[in-house]
């Protein structure tokens, strides 16, 4: 109740305050009109009387007065200040029935915002029941949630956005007829940021929201493995077609071996790594060391469950899905890149999305536990139950000393088995499995789906996880289970040494790859070191231009009388115009004269300041963060514990210690034609240089590092 109640108040009562905001103003707007326009009326007579009882030869008369603001004026003046009072109230009244249009648009913008929250939000929840019905319905349902949430959230955010600033505007309105002086300038300053800020954070939003529209097309699945044709595994080639045939499902069109992931199924485009080979069409994904390590009726019962998937639609419906899914992601992160800049108005769009994100993820749960479920029931049909809860229990016994095995090759390519398929088998023969009860609560994480837990799964089943249960799943391959591939293949020891050339090949190729990218991060950086100067000529050229603006604009003094000043006023205004001018000039000439000190060192060991006896190496900087302050940019170093501490030498510098925090802050002047980004841009190339300095030596010339391949259950 507390996260629902969390959601409307976010979603449905924020837009409803803009407009209860707008009602309230709406009052105000006709009182504050109306107050204006009787003022100026009353202002209108009173010049009207003035001038009808001001001489018509022109002669001054001071009995006529005029008091106004506190002040009183008489005689000819009076009639101007009540013309000066008149126009200034005509202005106000103006602005005050210019006003009166935003309360309005308050109103109506908090209305719309608020309606389409709601209606998101009921149809949201009810999409996501229905599609609990049926797989179809959840999927044309969220079609029309993919096509139509980045138009409504669009017209929430503009709604919501003119009503903000309605509201900020309206109330700016009242800051004018303080003038354009003092805390009603900034007050207006404020405002107008404001509303600015918030334009330009919904307008990028609304850009994000067009661009999340467009039509997405899933890439390829990437699938490092090889196409075999039933020549060369003819045993595979009649155990999956005669499971297909019992089950009356749709027989694979490809199937592709490989040594990494579980068994699974695709109906999609497909690309072969290495080689690039592109696939259509149903394919099956088969692993060599899953067939050496598990009894021919467990295989049997994985691909059943497999097979299973084609006979429901599941591969279909997941193409479909997969689409629907991308296109809300790209939607909420238009949002999420822009929210900050909002002043909150974009949270609600956020928060409906990530609500309509979280009824789909519901909906399409509740269909992959059932989809899932009915998988195993058809595998265990193909089989028997006992075969298909060993599989599920032995996939995960098996599955660790497979990733063990490959990450060790991964590691030290150059010194693996060239059969890493025998090599799997060799250790579970050495080793034995791991405990199959260690992996009841294991489950298969998944962009689009999640499959349920192992127990769940073997309960579904209508068997109880026992001892001699997990003793059959658990018990180590017998000698000759390096027979059963050559039931499944023509040759295949060739096979598994094709297969581990492929995965070697792969892991080098990504290993040059990431060196590649290491060595160019890394030589971004020259070796020689780079001097920042803090760059002062364009103030000290603007405390110039200064004084001899003040200088020119006194000579006029010095030169000329001006009409209406005393020669007291004009000396008064010279030498206080030639101070000025003296000031700017000395300020001017100092700042030059100081040229372009040194603020910062950067070498691709470290960084040095001026007012610091030593060197920081980028090792020894845990953290670091900038901002911006009036004398540059303000960086905080977080130094390691165990790095050496600096010390403070003599001289003004702007250098702060803080010993217990082990914080380093430096002030440090922007270098000249660098934007604040840019200096930022360059302290980060140089910490990236260093990381892939680091990297690139703790890697062999051959050997590459453990790379994280899963294997999964099916």
């Amino acid at each position: 109740m507390r996260i629902l109640a969390s959601l409307i108040a976010a979603t449905v009562l924020l837009p409803l305050a803009i407009l209860l905001l707008g009602l309230w103003q709406g009052q105000r707007g006709t009182d504050d009109w109306r107050e204006f326009a009787t003022e100026h009326d009353r202002l209108a007579a009173a010049v009207a009387d003035l001038e009808a009882r001001a001489p018509r030869d022109g002669r001054p008369d001071f009995r006529l007065q005029f008091r106004h603001d506190g002040h009183l004026y008489g005689g000819p003046y009076a009639v101007v200040k009540a013309r000066e009072a008149r126009d200034e109230a005509g202005t106000l009244a103006a602005v005050m029935d210019w006003r009166r249009i935003l309360p309005p648009v308050a109103v109506l913008g908090g209305g719309i915002a608020a309606t389409l929250s709601l209606l998101v939000l009921v149809v949201g929840g009810v999409l996501g029941q229905v599609g609990r019905t049926s797989r179809q319905t959840l999927v044309h349902g969220f079609s029309l949630v993919r096509r139509l949430l980045p138009v409504v959230l669009a017209a929430q955010i503009v709604a919501a956005t003119a009503g903000f600033v309605a509201i900020v505007l309206f109330e700016a309105g009242l800051l004018i007829q303080g003038g354009f002086t003092g805390g009603g300038a900034k007050l207006l300053g404020l405002a107008a940021a404001a509303a600015g800020g918030t334009i330009i954070a919904a307008g990028g939003a609304l850009i994000g929201l067009r661009q999340a529209l467009v039509a997405f097309e899933p890439e390829p699945l990437p699938i490092l493995g090889r196409q075999i044709a039933p020549a060369e595994a003819p045993g595979l080639w009649r155990l999956v077609e005669a499971i297909a045939d019992r089950m009356s499902a749709l027989k694979p069109e490809a199937l592709v071996v490989g040594l990494t992931e579980g068994f699974f199924v695709s109906a999609g485009p497909a690309v072969l790594e290495p080689g690039g080979t592109r696939l259509e069409g149903r394919i099956l994904y088969v692993p060599l060391p899953y067939l050496a390590l598990m009894r021919v009726d467990e295989t049997a019962a994985i691909i059943g469950h497999e097979l299973a998937h084609y006979a429901g639609g599941d591969t279909a419906y997941s193409q479909r899905f997969l689409p629907i899914y991308t296109g809300v992601g790209r939607s909420l992160d238009a949002l999420l890149e822009r929210e900050r800049g909002g002043l909150g108005l974009l949270g609600p769009s956020v928060r409906l999305g990530l609500f309509v994100m979280e009824r789909f993820h519901l909906a399409v749960r509740h269909w992959s536990r059932k989809r899932e479920f009915a998988a195993d029931a058809a595998g265990a049909a193909a089989t028997s139950s006992a075969a298909s809860a060993r599989a599920l229990l032995r996939s995960g016994a098996v599955r660790p000393g497979i990733v063990d095995v490959l990450g060790t090759a991964a590691a030290a390519p150059a010194a693996a088995s060239s059969d890493l398929v025998a090599a799997a088998l060799d250790r579970a023969m050495a080793r034995g499995l791991d405990d199959p009860a260690a992996r009841l609560e294991d489950g298969q994480a998944h962009p689009t789906d999640t499959h349920p837990p192992t127990r769940e799964r073997i309960a579904a089943l209508g068997l109880a996880v026992n001892a001699d249960l997990l003793t059959a799943a658990g018990a180590p391959p017998p000698a000759r289970a390096r027979e059963q591939l050559a039931a499944y293949f023509t040759d295949p020891s060739g096979l598994c040494r094709a297969a581990t050339q492929d995965f070697l090949g792969a892991v080098q190729a990504r290993e040059a790859a990431a060196r590649a990218h290491l060595e160019a991060t890394a030589a971004e950086v020259g070796p020689e070191d780079r001097v920042l100067r803090a760059s002062h000529r364009a103030r000290g050229l603007a405390f110039a231009v200064s004084g001899g603006f003040f200088a020119a604009a006194a000579l006029p003094l010095a030169l000329v009388r001006i009409p209406g000043l005393s020669p007291y006023e004009a000396r008064t205004i010279l030498v206080v115009m030639l101070a000025l001018a003296a000031v700017f000039c000395v300020a001017g000439a100092f700042v030059l004269a100081r040229g372009e000190p040194i603020t910062l060192i950067l070498s691709p060991t470290g960084l040095t300041a001026p007012g610091l006896d030593r060197v920081i190496p980028w090792a020894a900087i845990a953290d670091l963060d900038m901002t911006l302050s009036r004398g540059g940019i303000a960086m905080r170093l977080l130094l390691t514990p165990g790095a050496d501490w600096p010390k403070r030498v003599p001289g003004r510098h702007a250098v702060k210690l803080d010993p217990k925090r082990r914080i380093v802050t430096l002030t440090v002047g922007l270098p000249r034609k660098m934007k604040p980004q840019d200096f930022a841009d360059l302290i980060a190339r140089y910490q990236a240089a260093h990381q892939a300095r680091r990297l690139l030596a703790e890697r062999a010339p051959i050997a590459t590092p453990a790379v994280p391949l899963e294997t999964h259950p099916a």
